[in-house]
């Protein structure tokens, strides 16, 4: 009966863990970036301490204990730029949050929990990516398609004229999952221009996580060029016309 019991026991005792849900961040210039982090939680929120540092050089990044974030001691290129979500701390949830990823924040990240179950660490890597972008003459339609014909949703950004006259445009496509088989379409209704291209990528599943398509928008870059190129052309011949 004794030994019974202590199986018992053994089963109903939860062992402390702390993971992250991907072990792969791809942060965005200018974008905040979310770093993961769950762990067993315990009712005894007063012994809870979460750290997250840099594991290069065990740099402070955030830390929170005694119930509030203490910062003293956190690395000045994160001042006012990290935070946690305390109302999720409760559920096990140490996700950290970094405003406006920079080049220097790509690294490797440990999320390091403590509560009266224990401790434990869970290692990250967070690498910095830069969306292309360009000029181009006139404003476009940028349309995205799906494999079954299907409009997709994207992200444009048309800025205002530059001094040579173009437009500054930015196209951001997302993948839903880790095989993509979309068309990118760019129309100059002024020049009678449809240029479309295929694009298809295939990304690891354990690695991406609605990641921005660099490759399609990196055709962006290409098409627009030349249409701008086309453009100065037309107003530059337009001119000389009009000065005869």
């Amino acid at each position: 009966m004794r030994w019974l019991l202590l199986c018992v026991l053994g089963v109903l005792v939860a062992s402390f863990e702390v993971t992250v849900p991907n072990n792969h961040l791809l942060a965005i210039r200018g974008r905040p970036a979310v770093l993961g982090c769950e762990f067993t939680p315990d009712p005894n929120f007063s012994n809870l301490v979460v750290t997250w540092q840099r594991q290069e050089d065990a740099r402070v990044v955030h830390s929170f204990y005694y119930q509030q974030d203490q910062l003293d001691r956190q690395c000045l290129k994160y001042h006012n730029r990290t935070s946690l979500n305390i109302s999720e701390l409760h559920k096990g949830n140490a996700s950290l949050r970094i405003a406006a990823v920079r080049p220097k924040d790509a690294g490797w990240y440990l999320c390091i929990v403590t509560n009266t179950k224990g401790t434990g660490k869970a290692l990250m890597q967070v690498t910095y990516g830069v969306q292309f972008e360009t000029e181009g003459f006139p404003k476009p339609e940028v349309i995205w398609m799906g494999e079954h014909d299907q409009n997709l949703s994207c992200h444009l950004e048309i800025h205002g004229q530059t001094e040579d006259g173009l437009y500054f445009i930015k196209s951001i496509c997302e993948a839903q999952k880790p095989v993509v088989n979309i068309t990118f379409t760019l129309k100059n209704h002024l020049l009678n221009q449809n240029l479309q291209r295929p694009v298809f990528l295939s990304f690891d599943e354990d690695t991406t996580d609605h990641m921005s398509i660099a490759l399609a928008v990196l055709l962006v870059v290409c098409i627009l060029l030349v249409i701008g190129i086309i453009c100065l052309a037309v107003q530059k011949q337009n001119k000389q016309r009009s000065s005869l």
